[in-house]
């Protein structure tokens, strides 16, 4: 199975994403516009359909479209969201159809999968890497990473009380395996943060390649960097030897190299978990339902 991310934006229609986005609650369904000129009078094929709408917006701009038709299917998982920012899971259906009504060309969305629609109920409870997909304007997307898939398949489960993907914690590994790079970084803010570290948040920037963000200790105003690497990636502390702040790096795996000089803190990833579940409740809810799966070993 794989897991998706939806824009609705609606640009036909009432070009109106409140009303697109409730015909999709209402109708259980998720998809794209490019309606044909008129309501066929019976079911219409791909082939039909994909031969009607290139004579009237062409092929190119019909890309999306065969997306969702040749890449989703029955069992897969698509994340949306609202103008409101709310995030739902939905559970994929159908195949493609083309699903002309009123009410989907008002809301310019006539080329669609049946769904299960969830709501998501918190914010955090999306990991980073799915929230890091939004940002790209395409309509429709593939997730391609492991741990966002296992992640929604988890949170399906949970959302629907089902059973509808078996996951197993042992073909995950640790947890850090399971946190993508944003959320690691969260963990990480928090860590510090509740250790006397106050983060300049406008220092958190994607290019800066040295460090990830800059902290000022509010009890004796000292400053430091802090580095954080998931994956493979190793850190070599005796990089940081000439750096006049104090540095802090975590290796999620806890690959370091070389002799840490004195102004130099390798947290290890044991006790950043230790204190993980020390703090469970102010942890960003993917990090609260990652130590749950793992604790219950999938169940």
């Amino acid at each position: 199975m794989q897991v998706f991310r939806l824009h609705i934006r609606p640009k036909g229609g009432f070009a109106d994403h409140f009303f697109s986005f409730d015909y999709c609650l209402r109708e259980n369904v998720l998809g794209l516009g490019w309606p044909l000129d008129s309501p066929p009078e019976s079911a219409v094929t791909w082939e039909q359909y994909e031969k009607l709408a290139t004579e009237k917006y062409g092929s190119k701009d019909l890309t999306r479209v065969r997306f969702l038709h040749r890449e989703v299917r029955p069992n897969d998982l698509i994340w949306t969201r609202d103008k409101n920012s709310k995030y739902y899971l939905a559970q994929v259906q159908s195949p493609w159809q083309y699903f002309d009504t009123e009410d989907g060309r008002n809301a310019d969305i006539t080329n669609v999968v049946k769904c299960k629609i969830q709501p998501v109920p918190l914010a955090d409870d999306v990991p980073g890497k799915v929230v890091a997909h939004f940002r790209s304007p395409m309509s429709i997307q593939r997730i391609s990473n492991s741990t966002a898939t296992s992640y929604s398949q988890w949170l399906w489960n949970q959302l629907a009380n089902s059973e509808d993907y078996s996951l197993r914690s042992e073909d995950i590994g640790n947890l850090f395996a399971c946190l993508d790079s944003e959320t690691t970084e969260d963990v990480i803010f928090i860590y510090l943060q509740m250790h006397d570290w106050l983060i300049l948040p406008n220092s958190r920037k994607a290019d800066t390649m040295s460090y990830e963000f800059i902290a000022i200790n509010h009890k004796n105003h000292e400053r430091a960097i802090v580095q954080v690497k998931t994956g493979e990636t190793p850190l070599n502390s005796e990089n940081y030897a000439n750096v006049n702040e104090r540095v802090f790096l975590f290796q999620a795996n806890g690959i370091y190299q070389g002799i840490s000089p004195s102004n130099v803190e390798c947290l290890q990833p044991e006790s950043i978990e230790d204190f993980i579940r020390a703090n469970i409740q102010v942890m960003p809810g993917a990090v609260q339902k990652w130590v749950k799966y793992l604790d219950n070993k999938g169940a």
